[in-house]
């Protein structure tokens, strides 16, 4: 059986892990009847590459505008990683892949994006294995501030929205990225969105309930995990 490595990032906060588990288990359970899966702590020493097929990246409540060193050491390990095995980033994940890969991460000036919205998918996109059978206009799971301002040079974009222009974007045959949360089930991202209700209402005053308003399910973006695997591990 085929070996996955999620690098966890960050965790949720006290009061959603309580009720819903920790990052690392809202990708298990899409990946784990599939592949075998290990966790590992983004801020303790990541084990060797080479003993895992593929790689993700989660999520996290931190900054990627607020470098650290353990972000810069995720970053050298996760394009060294890249070298060899396919490497996805997930929100937090895909703006630490983008800055490694050159790219500015920055507060999007169009605000918190959050609940259940569009993205579009690119001609590369409707391509890319990442994406396959997903129809063109992908409704999906948001819970981010923060976006990349722009591609990382040489990269491609795979999907984009009026409110994020980089959705997804692939760099090279093993690096995939996407803003959005396929590991999001409707529940979860109202746990992330009611915890960022002073965040959401500071953007606009019914911020919170309109993000709130949007839920629904989105088994289309959670097939984007399965796809990943039989589209990058074979699995």
């Amino acid at each position: 059986m085929k070996r996955v490595l999620v690098v966890r990032t960050g965790r949720p906060h006290a009061a959603v892990e309580a009720r819903l588990g920790e990052f690392g288990g809202w990708f298990d359970r899409l990946l784990a009847p599939r592949v075998e899966v290990e966790q590992a702590d983004a801020r303790a020493p990541l084990p060797p590459p080479a003993r895992f097929d593929g790689i993700v990246l989660t999520g996290s409540p931190d900054s990627v505008t607020a470098w650290t060193p353990w972000m810069e050491s995720v970053a050298l390990w996760s394009l060294a990683a890249a070298r060899t095995r396919p490497v996805l980033g997930v929100c937090f994940g895909h703006q630490l892949l983008g800055r490694a890969l050159g790219a500015r991460v920055e507060r999007n000036p169009r605000g918190p994006e959050a609940g259940t919205t569009l993205v579009h998918l690119t001609s590369a996109g409707r391509a890319d294995p990442l994406f396959a059978g997903l129809p063109a206009d992908l409704p999906v799971q948001q819970a981010h501030g923060d976006h990349l301002a722009a591609l990382p040079p040489g990269a491609v974009l795979l999907a984009w929205n009026g409110r994020t222009p980089v959705q997804a974007f692939a760099a090279g045959d093993a690096i995939r990225a996407v803003q959005f949360h396929p590991e999001f089930d409707a529940a979860r991202c109202r746990a992330i969105t009611e915890r960022d209700r002073p965040l959401l209402d500071a953007a606009r005053p019914d911020g919170c309930s309109r993000a709130l308003g949007s839920l629904r399910e989105t088994p289309g973006a959670e097939r984007l995990l399965a796809n990943w695997l039989a589209g990058y591990l074979g699995a």
